[in-house]
């Protein structure tokens, strides 16, 4: 038997995806309507093309966030938490909203034009990315004066050990420090 809160889950996550679902039939039906019977814009090509994307996060969406139930009604799973902060599920709403905002532009503005800015969610990813990627191909760069391969006289001795290094051994020599009251 399922715990309060994942009972609490299932109805949230119901009711999420089935706002969703009825908001994304309702524009999509809207966007088709226009483009065959107002011919705005002749093309509807691209409209199929893009929407591709929200139907299959759509279809993400529904398969791990929608609670599944048993024949005698009882919760047998109640799905991912699809509202949960930093997660990927947070993006695959975003695609959505951005799809149904693009397909609103295009009823108003009758061109297929509004497409391009879709280009904004692969530069988005690029941009996430590159700061994860960007500081494993920065080189560390040599103080002036040094070359390569030579230590600065300040913070190496003789011995190769840094001032930090050699203050650790020196303690290490000591022995402990036992204080007595």
């Amino acid at each position: 038997m399922a715990g309060a809160s994942q009972k609490k889950l299932a109805v949230k996550n119901k009711s999420i995806l089935d706002q969703l679902l009825y908001i994304s039939i309702g524009v999509n039906l809207l966007t088709l309507f226009v483009i065959f019977y107002f011919k705005r814009p002749s093309n509807y090509i691209p409209y199929l093309i893009f929407q591709i994307p929200s139907i299959i996060l759509q279809n993400l969406l529904e398969k791990n966030g929608r609670p599944k139930y048993n024949s005698a009604g009882q919760l047998v799973k109640s799905g991912d938490d699809i509202l949960q902060k930093g997660s990927l599920f947070q993006y695959c709403f975003d695609i959505i909203y951005l799809t149904w905002f693009f397909n609103i532009l295009t009823i108003l503005l009758g061109s297929n034009k509004v497409w391009y800015l879709y280009s904004i969610i692969p530069g988005y990813i690029v941009y996430k990315l590159s700061g994860f990627i960007l500081p494993f191909f920065k080189k560390s760069k040599p103080v002036v004066g040094e070359e390569v391969g030579e230590t600065s006289a300040t913070s190496k001795d003789s011995s190769g050990l840094s001032k930090r290094q050699q203050k650790l051994k020196a303690r290490q020599e000591k022995g402990p420090s036992t204080k007595y009251r």
